[in-house]
């Protein structure tokens, strides 16, 4: 019987670690785009003030859908694991913001 070499991209920590970084830098990318005279604070701070910080949250979590299907494509399961668990995070403070 002939094992498999385990991944060393295949750990919870490493999915986490990718789910918190890919949804900051979308929103770098966001605010890169949208808003090229503001820096990152008052950009959040005028999101906040006409209540769509929540809005911008749940779309830069979008790619961690992409994330987690591509680590279970390649059946690095822990890994997507740990890029749900940052989502599932993510979807606390998009609840939290929206409902406070």
């Amino acid at each position: 019987m002939e094992t498999k070499p385990k991944s060393v991209l295949n750990n919870v920590p490493l999915g986490l670690i990718l789910g918190i970084i890919i949804p900051f830098l979308t929103l770098i990318f966001i605010n890169a785009e949208a808003n090229r005279n503001l820096d990152m604070i008052q950009f959040l701070s005028k999101l906040q003030k006409f209540n769509k910080l929540s809005a911008l949250f749940s779309l830069c979590a979008i790619p961690n859908l992409g994330l987690f299907f591509l680590f279970m494509w390649k059946n690095n399961y822990k890994t997507g694991r740990g890029v749900l668990m940052a989502t599932i995070f993510l979807t606390i403070l998009v609840f939290i913001l929206k409902f406070s």
